[in-house]
């Protein structure tokens, strides 16, 4: 009987230490396939053509049902003398597809006017870029201001 005791005991032992080490490699494998983390979207923002008469611009990225904004301001010590200055936008755990349409919009606090452009998601995994000259916006707008005193 004690025989018989011992070979039950010991084919129990020997399932629990089976069953602890099969489901320690399954919780790995588990954590392995869960840790499946999404991609960051990135939209670098280049303003350029920055001069002294420049004023605050407020600079807003869309993309599906997010939008996240950013502020230029002209009065930033870090920022003066500069005519080029980069903005990233970050959209940490979102689900972007190739070929997702973003929206990049600048709006001045001096004519509140906004002016958006639209674009798509590259199929690289890499940051999508912006460059908005500011002094063509301006250029172009005494062209149409002196049309508009001509007419």
């Amino acid at each position: 009987m004690e025989r018989t005791y011992t070979i039950k005991l010991s084919v129990v032992m020997i399932l629990i230490i089976a069953i602890v080490f099969s489901n320690s490699n399954f919780i790995c494998i588990a954590n392995a396939q869960t840790a499946n983390t999404k991609d960051v979207f990135k939209v670098i923002v280049t303003l350029s053509g920055i001069t002294s008469s420049t004023k605050d611009i407020l600079i807003l990225v869309n993309i599906k049902d997010e939008t996240k904004s950013k502020l230029f301001n002209a009065q930033d010590p870090q920022i003066k003398g500069a005519d080029k200055v980069n903005y990233t936008i970050t959209f940490p755990g979102s689900t972007i597809d190739e070929d997702d349409e973003y929206t990049v919009c600048i709006m001045s606090i001096k004519d509140f006017k906004v002016q958006c452009d639209n674009a798509n998601n590259s199929a690289l995994k890499k940051p999508e870029f912006v460059e908005i000259n500011l002094t063509a916006e301006n250029s172009n707008k005494k062209d149409k201001d002196k049309g508009d005193k001509n007419a």
